[in-house]
This record gives C-alpha cells, structure tokens and sequence, in this order.
C-alpha cells in the first residue's frame, strides 16, 4: 500500500511539473474571472476620468491614445498556439494571426471606447502593430465594434519599438489619457529601461497612474521578462 500511496505521489508532482509558469499565466487570461474584472476596473477608472476631463476647457481637441493588443485586443489565443506548438513568437507567425482578425475584445474595451466616440473625443491608437498590419487590425477593429473612420488615427510601427516619437506627432490634441498594458505605453521614460529602471521611472510618475495612465494587465509577455526564465 505504502508503495502505491509513493507511486501516486511521484505521478501527481510529475504531472503538475510538466505545467510551465507561462502555462499559468495563459490560463489566468483564459479562464480567470479576475483577469476580466481587472480590465472592467480599469476601464471604470478611465470613464470616470473621461467626464471629469470633459467638463474642463481645453485650447485643443480632447483625445485618448491607446495601446491594442491586451488593451483593446486579447490575443491569448495566438500566445496558446505558441505554447500548444512548442514555438517562439516571431513577426511571421504573428503577422499570420494577426491577418486572421479574430482578436476578441478585452472585457470593458469596447463600451469604453463607444461612450468616448459618441462624446466626440478622439481616439487614437498608438500599437507596435508594423504598417503592414494596418488593413487586418482596422478590420479586426471594425468588426468588433470598435470606432473607426476615415478620420481615426492609428499609428502603427514602422522601425523603431520606441512609441515616443509617435505621441509627439499628437501636438495637435489635448491628450488627457493613455491606455496600455505596458508602460511604455505611457512615456519614454520607461523605454529600454529594465525593471529595475522601470520601477524607478513607476515611482516618478506615480501620481499619473489611475489619472492619465490607466494599465492593464498582462502576464503573458512584456518588457518585464527580460531576464525571465521558464
């Protein structure tokens, strides 16, 4: 019996080993009712801080810029697929998924941005999407729900990861909000930075997260990894 009881043992901890921490983290975007909460919070937050702005009078145009993918998009499925085949993510194979344009929406996104187009705010989106995904990722926008015209502005990549230079064409608007789930999706001061640099960078904006910075979360990938190891 007790070499049963040892047997079994040795079997279960061999099975829970065999699931990766990016396993975890998959099944948290997946699965969790927390993951989702967390986006509708923050997105609560950032319709709240929407009509305090509105109220206010601005010299420009009032506008958002938001980051797409696990702000607006949720691609966990494309990030499953790279664990399921036992790949490594690349520009191809996500050029791939991103021309499928069946990104679904992050939980909260789409309401969000509806109340805002409706109260004439711009909405810009700033990704690191390449150019050439701008066909797919307006109609994978478009078919979900999401605001889009001929006057939308989204900015996508053409060289560098760096999303500074693209905020800086913005001069024409009164940015009073930034949306990502990345903080260099908020200011340059973050880019290239490790965790520790950025965490030092968190720390001189603090009182910008939660009133222009609004995060959101993601435990699949980022510049937090660097340095990660599964």
């Amino acid at each position: 019996m007790r070499i049963i009881l040892i047997f079994l043992s040795f079997l279960t901890f061999s099975c829970v080993s065999k699931i990766s921490k990016k396993e975890h983290s998959l099944y948290w975007h997946s699965q969790s009712a927390e993951y989702k909460a967390l986006c509708i919070q923050a997105y609560n937050i950032a319709k709240e801080k929407l009509d305090k702005g509105l109220v206010m009078e601005y010299g420009k145009p009032i506008a958002i810029v938001a980051d797409l993918d696990e702000t607006v998009l949720n691609n966990t499925p494309f990030n499953e697929m790279l664990l399921e085949k036992d790949l490594t993510y690349s520009q191809e194979l996500w050029s791939i998924w991103v021309n499928k344009k069946i990104a679904t929406a992050v939980p909260g996104s789409i309401e969000f941005f509806k109340y805002a187009s409706k109260r004439n705010v711009e909405i810009i989106y700033l990704s690191n999407r390449l150019m050439e995904n701008y066909q797919p990722t307006k109609e994978n926008l478009i078919a979900l729900g999401f605001p889009f015209n001929d006057s939308t502005k989204m900015l996508l990549r053409s060289d560098s990861r760096d999303k500074e230079p693209r905020r800086n064409e913005l001069d024409d608007y009164e940015v009073i909000m930034l949306l990502g789930d990345n903080l260099g999706d908020f200011h340059q001061d973050f880019f290239g930075k490790d965790n520790q640099g950025r965490w030092d960078a968190t720390i001189k904006h603090k009182d910008d997260f939660g009133e222009k910075f609004i995060l959101f979360p993601n435990l699949i990938y980022g510049n937090w990894e660097e340095g990660f190891e599964e």
